[in-house]
């Protein structure tokens, strides 16, 4: 799935989400009604007694983001109390800490510069200096990347000009995690501008060549070949002692009765449909990705090993991640830690642990990876080091791996950026530099030579799957 749509689409869920929710929350453990700042994020909200509102925070100024009923905040997030002064909203794998506050956030919200595009520019500037990670890994320098760009908005700048001049100066960070979106004011303006831009993209996937890739591979060295969500996932046996799964995001895992008669138009819109009426989009993801890995795990107890293909996998959800490496455990294991930037340091980190699913797989397990795997598959392969008769073969992943923090302009344009640092147990970041595998193959950088090369290679069969071959026949 290319990236930028995976994040344009988790975006629009945290938006929808928010008034479909309908989870239980013990709201009389304490009063919350009050201010409540996040710690981290810098977002916050106050809480009246029928309604939430929610800002995001700068030392430039308030963004007001929000306004849900109080109602359908809680059934949202799941509330444990802390203390009076201190508590934590979960969301799935999630979990936020907030502190009563006494400041007044609606006062910090200039209306009246909303559409001005100079303090837009100052707001997006000033939440990527205090909220983004990693300006050192990336080598940038934010305070001349603000001397390069801030001279050329004027408050005359139109707002196409200001798009352009904020998705030539976020680029700068070449971070996945990080985007504006296309405001639908502009839509229109932006693509008519750069439609008769026949310049070819030397790194755009040619249409239907990923798609081809996948299928060959599946056709090439499957008996036979189940699947969940029109294809989404697929999986089979390779021989009787090698399994094989096929996953092309952590988003899709969400099982739904939907006929799979429908057409594939049909199937994924009634499928983002009930995604965005659950009660928690992430509790639905989590549930249906044990729902599918019990059943594929039951069918293949008696295979020697596992092939987890994300090699095509552009990330989504931890809930998946999580759930999936769950079904490969026999006892709880720590597979890494993450901390949020806070002023010049971090908050305490917070671990994340897999507990063992009812029913779990025994035998070797054998991570495919690439450029392309990313963010929540990322999260995947970091796990998998921790767990015994583990390998990944393949090439190095992206190196993306920060939640995506959502925020809002005045203007009303959104963005994500990464605030978020993901550790192994041993307190190595793999961010930018992604994860080296174990065992190595010299897949192409760029997404179209990659496609092309295993195209290619497919004619002989696949080198990574042939590799788990040769490996499982030896021992």
């Amino acid at each position: 799935m290319n990236k930028t749509i995976l994040i344009i689409l988790i975006s629009i869920l945290a938006i929808s989400c928010q008034t479909n929710q309908k989870k239980k929350v013990e709201k009389e453990k304490i009063y919350l009604n009050g201010n409540w700042e996040y710690l981290g994020f810098g977002k916050a909200i106050v809480i009246a007694d029928s309604i939430v509102y929610s800002y995001h925070t700068s030392t430039v100024g308030n963004v007001k983001t929000s306004d849900n009923s109080s109602t359908d905040f809680f059934n949202f997030y799941t509330v444990d109390t802390l203390s009076n002064d201190t508590i934590l909203l979960k969301d799935g794998v999630k979990a936020f800490k907030l502190f009563r506050s006494d400041k007044d956030f609606a006062k910090n919200v200039n209306d009246s510069l909303a559409k001005d595009p100079k303090y837009n520019f100052e707001i997006l500037w000033n939440t990527f200096n205090e909220q983004y990670v990693y300006f050192k890994e990336r080598n940038i320098d934010w305070k001349k990347i603000y001397e390069k760009y801030e001279p050329q908005v004027t408050s005359e700048t139109t707002p196409l000009e200001l798009y352009l001049i904020f998705e030539k100066m976020l680029g700068e960070l070449n971070d996945g995690h990080v985007s504006i979106n296309l405001p639908d004011e502009i839509e229109e303006e932006y693509e008519s501008q750069f439609s008769n831009n026949e310049e070819e993209n030397d790194e755009e996937i040619p249409d239907g060549l990923d798609k081809k890739v996948k299928d060959l591979i599946v056709e090439k060295h499957l008996k036979n070949v189940s699947h969940f969500n029109q294809g989404e996932l697929k999986w089979g046996m390779v021989d009787k002692d090698i399994a094989y799964i096929q996953t092309t995001n952590m988003i899709s895992w969400a099982h739904y009765p939907i006929a799979d008669s429908l057409s594939t138009e049909q199937f994924w819109e009634e499928w983002w449909k009930k995604l965005n009426q659950a009660n928690n989009y992430h509790d639905d993801v989590a549930v249906g990705t044990r729902f599918m890995m019990d059943s594929i795990t039951k069918t293949i107890e008696n295979a020697k090993a596992c092939i987890i293909d994300l090699r095509f996998n552009g990330g989504g959800f931890d809930d998946a991640s999580v759930e999936i490496l769950n079904h490969f455990v026999n006892k709880e294991t720590d597979i890494c830690t993450k901390k949020v930037r806070l002023g010049k340091g971090f908050t305490e980190k917070h671990l994340m642990t897999l507990i063992p699913a009812e029913k779990t797989f025994n035998g070797k397990l054998f991570i495919l990876t690439s450029h392309e795997t990313a963010s929540a598959a990322e999260l995947l392969v970091l796990g998998s080091k921790k767990i015994p008769n583990s390998k990944i073969i393949g090439s190095t992943t992206e190196g993306v791996f920060s939640d995506i923090l959502s925020k809002k302009l005045p203007n009303g344009w959104t963005y994500g950026l990464s605030n978020m640092i993901y550790e192994s147990m041993d307190g190595i970041s793999y961010e930018e530099i992604g994860i080296t595998p174990n065992i190595k193959l010299d897949y192409p950088i760029k997404s179209k030579d990659f496609y092309e090369y295993l195209l290619v290679d497919l004619k002989d069969g696949d080198d990574a799957i042939e590799k788990v071959i040769e490996i499982v026949k030896s021992e």
